[in-house]
């Protein structure tokens, strides 16, 4: 028995970013709860929101390195702490289901072998650079560590049984994935999520149909492009102003 539409879930309009160019976008507004999802997808989607797995393959210390490397990797700053999309928990379920692509690359372990020596890595980076655990330092500090992992340069003997360029491209590629699976980032970018049964009728170049967002600050790539080459415009009449070759 599905819930009553009174009963939609809450996601802050356009994710709760002040950032977002869709601030007025209710990705869960009544209509959409009721007429855009069938029962499947509002259950999955509650799911995502209001049933936050709790930690089950990390150890605590895990965690909290975990957390901080996605705190890096995708800041959410910008939005109030309980507003913030969890990611490090989702990645635990994966791990401790033993989920995965059904593949991995000759030279990686398998992925909870790969997650814990990654792990045990930062902080032994972390260590050897800043002579603290990863989660304890600052925000500039942390970058470094995981600047030097993505870059293959990161010390530690972990390190040397993982190769850090690959694991770091996945890493990244799982937040970011595990990040827009969540309807508080599909309303930051004004994406509507699933539309099962109701469907997109509107599919023409800037049209949509009325129950999707519309943009407040729009930026086309016109514009951008525009804007490129204004600055260009005024850097070359500025070089030419001093004497000094165009660049």
């Amino acid at each position: 028995m599905s819930r009553p539409s009174a009963e939609r879930l809450r996601i802050p309009k356009g994710g709760g970013t002040p950032a977002t160019p869709y601030p007025d976008f209710d990705v869960a507004a009544p209509d959409k709860w009721a007429l855009d999802w069938d029962e499947k997808t509002r259950r999955v989607v509650r799911q995502r929101v209001e049933e936050v797995p709790r930690y089950r393959f990390f150890s605590i210390d895990e965690a909290r390195t975990m957390e901080a490397i996605c705190a890096r990797i995708l800041p959410q700053d910008d939005r109030p702490p309980a507003e913030r999309v969890p990611l490090a928990p989702w990645i635990d379920e994966r791990l401790y289901d033993g989920a995965g692509d059904g593949y991995r690359y000759e030279d990686m372990p398998g992925d909870r072998e790969a997650y814990r020596l990654a792990l045990r890595g930062c902080d032994e980076s972390a260590s050897q650079l800043h002579g603290q655990a990863f989660a304890v330092l600052g925000p500039a500090s942390q970058d470094e560590v995981l600047g030097r992992v993505a870059v293959g340069e990161a010390p530690g003997d972990a390190w040397a049984h993982l190769p850090a360029i690959r694991f770091f491209k996945e890493l990244v590629g799982e937040i970011v994935a595990t990040y827009y699976a969540h309807p508080t980032a599909w309303a930051e970018i004004g994406f509507s999520g699933p539309a099962s049964p109701r469907g997109h009728i509107r599919l023409d170049l800037d049209r949509h149909d009325p129950w999707e967002a519309t943009e407040r600050r729009p930026h086309s790539s016109v514009d951008i492009v525009r804007r490129a080459l204004e600055r260009k415009h005024q850097d070359d009449d500025g070089a030419h102003a001093s004497g000094g070759p165009t660049r």
